[in-house]
């Protein structure tokens, strides 16, 4: 209830702001009625929660990364755990005009510490007298600098608020060198109340409420000094203190919380200007009559988080997703008859797929078509024979899995740790072969994957030796159609800016071109195109494949998803 509630809030006050953005927009040029009277607002925000959720996730794997990393007399032990959360915040600007603000919180909890150094010795005020507080700042670093830079523009006005406590000793004084400066009634925030703040190294320390404000300010000049976005920025500090009333180093602490006003208002106006141009295929997904298309039945596997420590395959979710509405809406086939299996292992695979497919052609007597998509990763062996990788394989005892630093990719795999690997996953051959006694009008067997040791990003996923002779090619039988995201020696790419990968994005956009209603043969020639023309812009060439079968080397163009 209390998300929904700020949804509708946050939902509210977008509504205002791209109004507003709108008629700001009439002063320079005409207004286009289209962005005044928008129906996507909704449909923006929630693209934007997703990215949020998307960044916080990102933003915490590399918390967890890099605290992992430290070197032994800068690790923190035991118990403490840093607390990483980003999230869009409503609200008004000083003129009175709604705004959607960018939430960023660092901050960390401890029961104890292993060693004095984890957190500020007492008395200490330095912030690299703190290996707790010095990660604070290097994560702050990492994520404005490196992960949020899109959010942080020149001009843009952000508030800094900087906590930091003391524990229960009494301070009765401590020197202080000046290392932060000379401060005179700086308006504060100490256990909830507004104070003001003097210190001077003629003064010295003389209250825990000087104590933890020189704390935030040793917090303050790392950050300044260290972080580049924040250089362009309008940046206001603000200070929240506190002191507890018990004693210990976990009781020390520091933290920081970033908001960016209007972090993403040349998104949305961007987003909203690309809606009313129907750039996006998750969007606006053409409907055909219901249930017109009850001869062909879908299997969607999308495998998007797998079991470490292998990667996730970005975007697969909402490949499989959206693949899914796009079968019912536009390709007419009945709900019922559209399965979609996330994170597939090889037994759900082959039990609730590929079972569920068979049982159906017998049902049918053979008079049905079946579309399977997959998304995922996959291998190739030796020979170039393509694999699907399904969620649960189990690495344990192969060395290139074993590295600290994650999977190994600079030392090839041995061949039994290679055969080990592949005896867990699924040959396309394999599972075309599954059907070869199934009586069935088609087959259409769509991959998007990778099949060449590399992941979506470009990354490498595994290191297997191949043989550097042109593929062979897959024994697929008669009636099978394959469209493949690329050469099964090539990568395939995540189309970034559309949370898809280039082939099924472009797969999508020309179903919704032509509303489904098209052949096999002007299908792959377009999604071919599209891919190649447009990986070709990014600097990734990505070249989609074709392989029929036997029997429908001549009339596999004929074939259609939308058929009658």
């Amino acid at each position: 209830m209390i998300q929904k509630i700020l949804f509708q809030k946050v939902t509210q006050s977008l509504i205002i702001m791209l109004l507003i953005v709108a008629g700001a927009k009439r002063v320079a040029c005409q207004p286009s009625e289209a962005i005044v009277n928008s129906e996507y607002r909704e449909v923006i925000l929630k693209q934007l929660q997703k990215s949020v959720e998307k960044r916080e996730a990102v933003l915490r794997q590399r918390g967890e990364e890099y605290l992992l990393g430290l070197p032994n007399d800068r690790k923190l032990y035991d118990e403490s755990k840093v607390n990483i959360k980003a999230n869009l915040v409503s609200g008004i600007t000083a003129e009175g005009r709604a705004e959607l603000n960018y939430k960023i919180t660092i901050d960390y909890t401890c029961r104890h510490f292993e060693s004095v150094t984890d957190n500020y010795p007492t008395g200490a005020y330095l912030c690299e007298e703190s290996n707790a507080s010095m990660a604070v700042c290097e994560l702050t670093r990492i994520m404005i600098d490196e992960l949020c830079r899109d959010a942080f523009k020149d001009g843009k006005k952000v508030e800094i608020k900087l906590k930091a406590s003391t524990d229960m000793t009494q301070v009765t004084r401590i020197d202080y060198k000046g290392e932060y400066g000379d401060f005179r009634y700086i308006a504060a925030r100490y256990n909830d109340e507004p104070v003001r703040i003097s210190v001077s190294p003629e003064t010295g320390i003389t209250t825990n409420a000087q104590l933890a404000f020189l704390r935030a300010q040793g917090l303050r000049k790392n950050i300044e000094a260290n972080v580049q976005q924040l250089r362009g920025t309008e940046n206001e500090y603000s200070y929240s203190l506190q002191s507890y009333s018990e004693e210990g180093s976990q009781y020390r602490n520091v933290g920081i919380e970033v908001l960016v006003h209007s972090a993403f208002d040349e998104e949305i106006v961007a987003m909203n200007e690309r809606m009313i141009n129907d750039e996006f295929v998750d969007y606006n997904i053409p409907k055909v009559e219901e249930n017109s298309n009850a001869k062909t039945f879908a299997l969607i596997i999308a495998n998007e988080r797998y079991a470490k420590p292998l990667p996730e395959v970005s975007y697969a979710y909402n490949d499989g997703e959206v693949l899914q509405q796009y079968c019912i809406r536009t390709l007419g086939i009945p709900q019922r008859q559209v399965k979609i299996i996330e994170d597939a292992t090889l037994e759900s695979i082959r039990r609730e797929g590929v079972e569920w497919l068979k049982d159906i052609a017998r049902a049918q007597k053979g008079d049905c078509n079946f579309l399977i998509y997959y998304v995922g990763h996959g291998l190739t062996d030796y020979d170039r024979n393509p694999y699907l990788v399904p969620t649960d394989v189990n690495v344990k005892g192969i060395k290139a899995f074993k590295s600290k630093d994650g999977i190994n990719t600079e030392s090839r795999m041995s061949g039994g740790d290679t055969r080990k690997l592949l005896r867990q996953c699924l040959r396309v051959d394999t599972l075309c072969a599954w059907f070869q006694r199934v009586p069935v009008r088609s087959i259409t067997l769509i991959l998007d994957a990778s099949f060449d040791d590399f992941q979506r990003d470009g990354k490498q996923l595994v290191n297997m030796k191949h043989t550097e002779k042109r593929a062979k090619g897959m024994r697929v039988r008669n009636d099978v159609v394959v469209m493949s995201a690329a050469a099964f020696d090539k990568t395939a790419y995540a189309f970034d800016e559309q949370r898809h990968g280039f082939f099924t994005y472009f797969l999508l956009k020309t179903l919704k071109e032509r509303k489904g209603d098209i052949d096999h043969h002007d299908l792959f020639n377009a999604v071919d195109l599209a891919v190649q023309k447009e990986s070709a812009l990014q600097g990734k060439l990505q070249e989609p494949q074709l392989t029929p079968g036997g029997k429908l080397k001549e009339s596999w163009g004929t074939l259609r998803l939308q058929s009658k």
